[in-house]
């Protein structure tokens, strides 16, 4: 199932649509303005294999465990600037 992505001419939003099997492919609206002149961009392919996945599962649970520092840190903080 292709998804094709687009560029609103009126309010530069840019979104994606996605083509189902029972779908005829027709023109989206922009889900912001619900104008109809789009320009479709041009979209890079995926590929997912077991090192690919891999590879995104480890970029996840490092970018995760940088918002739990964060996280933690700015609970230590409110509760060192909010204690009672």
């Amino acid at each position: 199932m292709p998804i094709y992505e687009y560029t609103c001419r009126g309010c530069g939003h840019q979104f994606e649509f996605l083509v189902l099997p029972s779908t005829i492919p027709a023109c989206p609206a922009c889900p912001a303005c619900e104008g109809r002149e789009l320009d479709r961009a041009i979209s890079m392919f995926a590929v997912s294999s077991d090192g690919t996945r891999g590879i995104a599962l480890a970029d996840g649970r490092k970018k995760a465990a940088g918002v739990k520092r964060e996280k933690d840190h700015a609970q230590a903080e409110y509760e060192k600037n909010h204690a009672h």
